[in-house]
């Protein structure tokens, strides 16, 4: 199975990417480094923030408790304001360790060829470790209107909207020997998982569909079962499967 109408190709420029990985050029998709850099500050501003507001909500909390200030609503409305300051934090944090996958990078985050995978200059995946693969771009997307700036101020922090998910054999082994920085892209369970390729976080706007294709029709030369796509039921269906355990393939009938 492979699929790139979400990426708009026509099969003309399929053929064009297949003839380039068939005369072993290679595809290289540069780090965005100040990107990187301008994502990791608006992280630790939002944390900041959330850090600054959970501390004064909990002072603010064991006041009201042993002082007697206000009453139950008070109490009731500082403790929803506590666990959303925790939440917040948990989830800026889970962004910022995706992202410092940009500073363990080398100028080169992404290079793709018929042999592999190179994954910030540290992670060489050859395609038979690929179990399989699902991409896709969600950054057309529509919003809803009342979550367009908390929406805004994720993807300022860190949030990925485009990403290719792997299926990877010896994940755990591959992480164990990655630098500690780019563990965050790694999803480890037991002895299987894969590798969730940031992309538009990682490399510059106008690189991100074509570093997409690249991964895509490589996979494909080489016989892995990728697509891209913007099904979100077969993106969420193909993620579970690839970061679980790799099934068997079926016996032949005799």
């Amino acid at each position: 199975m492979h699929e790139l109408s979400a990426l708009g190709l026509t099969s003309v420029q399929e053929d064009e990417w297949r003839d380039f990985f068939g005369s072993g050029r290679v595809f290289v998709a540069p780090l965005d480094r100040a990107a990187v850099r301008r994502r990791l500050r608006v992280n630790a501003v939002v944390i900041g923030v959330a850090g600054v507001v959970l501390l004064s909500t909990v002072v603010t909390f064991f006041a009201v408790l042993f002082l007697h200030i206000g009453g139950p609503v008070t109490v009731l409305l500082l403790a929803l304001l506590a666990i959303a300051a925790i939440v917040l934090l948990v989830r800026f944090a889970l962004l910022r360790r995706r992202l410092r996958a940009g500073r363990a990078s080398t100028d080169d985050f992404l290079v793709v060829s018929a042999e592999g995978i190179r994954l910030a200059g540290h992670v060489d995946l050859p395609w038979t470790a690929v179990i399989g693969g699902v991409g896709f771009d969600d950054r057309g997307a529509a919003v809803p209107l009342l979550r367009g700036p908390a929406a805004a101020i994720e993807r300022s922090a860190g949030r990925v909207q485009s990403e290719f998910v792997l299926g990877v054999r010896g994940v755990r082994a591959l992480r164990d020997a990655a630098p500690h920085d780019l563990h965050g892209i790694f999803e480890v369970i037991g002895a299987h998982g894969g590798i969730r390729v940031p992309v538009d976080t990682m490399v510059a706007a106008e690189n991100v569909r074509a570093a997409l294709a690249a991964i895509c029709i490589a996979g494909v030369r080489s016989g892995v079962d990728v697509e891209v796509t913007s099904d979100r039921s077969t993106i969420y269906a193909r993620t579970l499967a690839l970061l679980g355990p790799e099934k068997p393939a079926p016996s032949g009938q005799g």
